[in-house]
């Protein structure tokens, strides 16, 4: 598949459909979605349509997974995961990224999901191989040699199109630069799924979370959508002038830490 790492050296991952969940595995999936298209595209001189716009990229996604999954490549393992990936993700994704599910509609969003994870699942999980990736990606068009779109296209036009006419340079740095992002990306993602982070990491990651600018975001959200009028009235006392939304929030947490813990699990749990 020219994924990195390459099959022989890349550790695969246990049960990572109970490890790892579905969004974790649909984010893998579609790195590897990203890498495998940029990858094509740079061995074509023509632009490739998978390289479009965020809706037109789940809409593409979308329905190579129906193909996959109503056609004969993908074994019942496969075909498990993708129903699911599939079931209430939508869910999750209105509340956080409602214009990614209304550009393109519940079941085409759902869809996609279905095929990114799949996608996350066939590169990292223990149960699975590179060869039922090189399979699916295949069925996919993502595998056509270098140049092969260029003379399709030159045959479909009846030569109009010559691509000979359009000298390709050595290197493409426009392309390879998103290209190289992207597999830096992937080795990001197996790096955090395959080891527990360190002290020091894990430590960051926890002051990166609670940072003001963070805190600030999280009380107004919250003040706009599901805090009480109890909650709203405390918070605006803890607030003057001089104060920030952040403090007020966290003066909220401390009371509902001393007289409401199950209210400050709900809080923080729905964050």
């Amino acid at each position: 598949t020219g994924l990195v790492p390459p099959a022989d050296i890349r550790s695969r991952l246990k049960k990572t459909r109970g490890m790892l969940g579905k969004q974790i595995l649909a984010y893998i999936g579609d790195t590897v979605w990203e890498f495998l298209v940029l990858r094509h595209q740079y061995m074509q001189v023509v632009r490739s349509p998978f390289t479009e716009s965020q809706a037109v990229r789940s809409l593409k996604q979308a329905k190579i997974c129906a193909n996959l999954y109503h056609g004969s490549v993908l074994n019942d393992e496969e075909k498990a995961v993708i129903k699911w990936a599939m079931g209430n993700t939508w869910r999750r994704a209105v509340k956080f990224n409602q214009s990614a599910v209304e550009q393109v509609g519940l079941e085409q969003y759902s869809a996609a999901l279905g095929l990114r994870t799949l996608l996350g699942y066939l590169y990292i999980d223990e149960e699975t191989d590179d060869s039922r990736l090189e399979a699916i990606v295949h069925e996919m068009g993502l595998t056509a040699p270098q140049g092969e779109e260029d003379q399709l296209l030159s045959e479909v036009t009846g030569g109009v199109y010559d691509a000979s006419l359009m000298p390709r340079p050595a290197t493409f740095f426009l392309a390879l630069s998103p290209l190289g992002h992207t597999a830096l990306r992937l080795y990001v993602c197996r790096y955090f799924c395959q080891r527990p982070l360190r002290a020091s990491e894990f430590i960051y990651r926890v002051k990166l979370a609670l940072r003001g600018e963070e805190l600030d975001l999280a009380s107004v959200g919250f003040m706009r959508d599901e805090a009480t009028e109890e909650e709203l009235g405390l918070m605006k006392g803890a607030r003057d002038q001089q104060d920030t939304y952040s403090f007020a929030f966290e003066c909220l947490l401390g009371h509902l830490a001393l007289t409401k813990p199950y209210r400050l699990h709900q809080i923080v749990s729905d964050f």
